[in-house]
């Protein structure tokens, strides 16, 4: 998929699922949270939930179950305005997030 159909995608979301397994940390999120876009998650989904926090930059689910997600993802449907809150925060919360920023705290704890 081309980088400009991705962001095509991303743009045109409400909001992400995206609940992994075994993952470590998953690019998944910062390029959701890029686009300002919230995301739902389950709590067993690993590093996504470094920077997911339930109700501030997306929800999390206690099981990725289907029944489960639709609660988040019919508060994002229902409500423009909270997509739009949740999304902007998770945007910032990534907004320093990039490889000169990691490779500098990486090196720092060496």
């Amino acid at each position: 998929m081309s980088d400009e159909t991705l962001v095509s995608l991303y743009n045109g979301a409400r909001a992400v699922y995206y609940s992994p397994v075994d993952e470590d940390f998953g690019l998944v999120t910062v390029e959701a949270f890029g686009a300002a876009k919230p995301i739902l998650t389950a709590a067993d989904s690993g590093g996504v939930l470094e920077l997911v926090r339930d109700g501030e930059t997306g929800f999390v689910a206690e099981r990725a179950e289907p029944d489960l997600i639709a609660f988040g993802l019919r508060a994002l449907l229902d409500d423009v305005e909270l997509a739009r809150r949740l999304g902007e925060r998770g945007s910032e919360s990534v907004r320093d997030l990039n490889w000169d920023s990691v490779v500098e705290r990486l090196l720092s704890n060496v």
